[in-house]
C-alpha cells in the first residue's frame, strides 16, 4: 500500500495538480488532506495568530481566515518577498483578517514586525516559501520561538528530496527538520497523528511543541 500512495504522491505532484486548487475562488496551493488537518489544527488551539510565510497566490490565507471567521477570533500573519496575491478577490470580511507582510521570511525588518504582534501570544506557525535547507532551517529557529507549548509549527513540503518526491535541489524542509530535532527532542516532536490521511505533503512536519 505505502508503495501504491508514494507512486499517486508523486504522480500529483509532477502533474502539478495542487496548482488547480482553490479556496473561495482564491489559488491554494495545498494538498486538500493538509488543508484538513489544519483545519483541525486551528478549531482545537483557536490561535490568536496563524503566522505564515509564503503568501503565494494568497488562498492558504484566505482559507485559514475562513476557519478564524467561524471561530469569532484570531487574525492571519502572512509574509512573501512577491506580491501575488489580488485582495480583490478575498471576501472583505475575510482580508479583515489577513496582514500582509512585503518581505522575506528571514529578514530582520519582517519577523520584527511579526513578533512585536505575536509574541507572547497563541500561535501557530506555518512555513511555506523557500524550500532550500538552510532557508528552513533559519526559518524554524526564527520562528520557533513564537510557538507556545501545545501549539504547532508546521512544516511544509517536507516530501522533497526523495520523501517521496524527486526535486533537484539537494537537501531540503525533511532534513531541515531532522537537523532542528536533534536540537530540540526534549521540547518538540513530529506528531504522527496529523499524517492520518496517509498522504501529505508534509512527512514530518507536523511539529508540536511540548515543552
Amino acid at each position: 500500500m505505502i508503495t501504491a500512495i508514494n507512486e499517486f504522491h508523486k504522480h500529483y505532484e509532477t502533474s502539478r495538480i495542487w496548482e488547480k486548487t482553490k479556496w473561495l475562488g482564491v489559488p491554494c496551493y495545498k494538498l486538500p488532506f493538509d488543508a484538513f488537518i489544519l483545519q483541525e489544527l486551528i478549531w482545537n488551539i483557536q490561535p490568536d495568530f496563524v503566522i505564515e510565510t509564503g503568501t503565494a497566490k494568497g488562498g492558504a490565507a484566505v482559507f485559514y481566515a475562513s476557519i478564524m471567521e467561524i471561530i469569532g477570533k484570531g487574525k492571519v500573519l502572512t509574509s512573501d518577498i512577491e506580491a501575488k496575491c489580488d485582495g480583490a478577490m478575498i471576501p472583505e470580511k475575510l482580508f479583515k483578517r489577513i496582514e500582509f507582510l512585503h518581505g522575506g521570511s528571514t529578514n530582520p525588518m519582517i519577523f520584527d514586525k511579526i513578533k512585536e504582534k505575536a509574541q507572547g501570544k497563541k500561535n501557530i506557525v506555518i512555513l511555506d516559501s523557500d524550500h532550500r535547507f538552510e532557508h528552513v532551517r533559519k526559518e524554524m529557529y526564527m520562528y520557533s520561538t513564537l510557538v507556545p507549548v501545545g501549539s504547532y509549527m508546521i512544516v511544509e513540503d517536507t516530501h522533497a528530496n526523495g520523501h517521496p518526491v524527486p526535486w533537484k535541489w539537494g537537501k531540503g524542509p525533511y532534513e531541515a527538520v531532522e537537523d532542528f530535532l536533534e536540537d530540540h527532542d526534549d521540547s518538540w516532536k513530529a506528531d504522527s497523528e496529523c499524517e492520518k490521511y496517509m498522504m501529505t505533503f508534509n512527512p514530518k512536519g507536523y511539529l508540536k511543541r511540548i515543552k
